[in-house]
């Protein structure tokens, strides 16, 4: 009898509403329908999840969702993609270099106008964690990353058990060479810097600006092989003890002291060694050997003058592989983003097999992945190859707060051993203080 008295009460407050009883018999009403209407309210629904999955429009929507991408072919194809996975969301992107995503999302972020996804290197995570800029990813995108990812990458972005990024791309630098040059010369590419300083020795020429080899020398990223080489460990063996920076070792020592001899063969001031006197004169043709990494690649192919060239490992120095800087590019969520679930979503794909493809087409960098075979192109690359051979001897970054306070002072330190403005030995006592005051005032 409720069901009647409810149904007069609507029929007083409403005639557009009429209904009618056959003899009694009572009313069925209608349940809502939940795929059409899309807001369940408190309404609880049992779903089949083996059956029935919550519509992408249902489970997401993003009216405006803004991707930060370091490469605008990269971006302009991750959009496309997302836009047709995704076809109710709405997806923009803006190109802003990895270094630069976090201090403008500090700003940004809050005051609803940052990205919802965005790109930086592993290094900054525990800053990006610390200040609440990033989105935990949660249980299901941890699973999916487990034997998948390199566990070396997977480190980087996992504090205190929760993950909280993407790694999407690896990148090392390597030994890039001109094969016509060192043949026109009669050299076989180098192994050892020894043999790099006997074919300088024949081949340079100062009075025309030629010379062997170039690298960005006041680069701390570039130059960190110089001091692995004889045994630096910078944060300690696992890279994480913030007490053990490690500039005052012997290491360190004996690395400037072969790094300084360099500026026999190399007779060019650090701020003269930038990207287009290292790189520009590679592409060009006019230099037989640089250190530079997967990003050049893409540059050399397409503008560079026809000539053979190669990428292989860094030479040896006394004997002893070098171990570089690796870095992993993250994608993360970020923590003001309105769309938490999208992005998810998005980072999800990202990381699927057709998002690394992505990566490798767009950018023409090695994707993030245990198993290498599953990107198509990448097994006939040999430039690529070279560079995740010099990547199997590499370490990632320290992915500590403190590796925030060692590139100043690293930098200087090269710089002065460089210009010969200090010996190894004050350049080092230089970069620790420099090291511990920043450290102190960040405290």
């Amino acid at each position: 009898m409720k069901k009647l008295l409810a149904l007069g009460m609507v029929l007083l407050l409403s005639l557009t509403f009429l209904m009618a009883c056959d003899n009694g018999d009572e009313e069925v009403v209608d349940e809502p329908d939940v795929e059409e209407n899309g807001d369940n309210g408190d309404v609880e629904v049992d779903v089949d999840e083996e059956d029935e999955e919550p519509s992408e429009e249902t489970a997401f929507g993003g009216e405006n969702f803004t991707l930060w991408i370091d490469n605008a072919d990269y971006g302009n194809a991750l959009v496309a993609a997302l836009s047709e996975r995704f076809p109710e969301s709405n997806f923009e992107f803006e190109e802003v270099g990895g270094t630069e995503t976090l201090d403008r999302l500090m700003l940004d972020g809050p005051a609803g106008i940052g990205a919802d996804i965005l790109l930086f290197p592993h290094d900054q995570i525990p800053s990006a964690v610390n200040q609440n800029l990033v989105l935990p990813l949660g249980p299901d995108l941890a699973d999916a990353m487990n034997g998948r990812i390199p566990e070396v990458a997977l480190g980087a972005v996992r504090l205190d058990g929760n993950y909280f990024a993407v790694p999407l791309r690896t990148e090392s630098v390597a030994l890039f060479y001109n094969s016509d040059l060192l043949e026109a010369n009669g050299f076989e590419v180098a192994g050892s810097w020894e043999e790099i300083i006997e074919q300088a020795n024949e081949y340079n020429d100062v009075a025309n600006n030629d010379f062997l080899i170039r690298w960005e020398a006041g680069n701390a990223f570039f130059n960190h092989f110089f001091l692995t080489a004889f045994g630096f460990e910078l944060f300690g063996p696992e890279h994480t003890d913030a007490d053990a920076v490690n500039f005052d070792t012997p290491a360190v020592l004996e690395g400037l002291e072969f790094f300084a001899e360099l500026r026999d063969i190399l007779p060019v001031p650090a701020g003269d060694l930038n990207w287009d006197t290292v790189h520009g004169a590679f592409v060009a043709g006019e230099v037989p050997y640089i250190i530079t990494g997967p990003w050049s690649i893409p540059y050399i192919v397409n503008d560079g003058a026809g000539f053979e060239w190669g990428v292989t490992t860094i030479p040896t120095i006394n004997g002893v592989q070098p171990r570089t800087f690796s870095g992993n590019h993250l994608a993360v969520a970020s923590a003001h983003t309105e769309y938490p679930d999208l992005a998810r979503a998005v980072l999800e794909f990202m990381m699927s097999d057709e998002g690394l493809q992505m990566v490798y087409d767009e950018i023409g960098v090695i994707p993030a992945l245990i198993d290498l075979s599953v990107i198509s192109g990448l097994a006939d690359d040999p430039f690529l190859l070279g560079v995740a051979a010099q990547a199997e001897h590499s370490h990632p970054m320290p992915a500590i707060p403190e590796m925030g306070h060692y590139w100043d002072p690293a930098e200087a330190m090269f710089e002065s051993v460089w210009e010969g403005l200090a010996t190894p030995a004050e350049a080092v006592e230089s970069a620790m203080q420099a090291f511990e005051a920043a450290r102190a005032l960040a405290e």
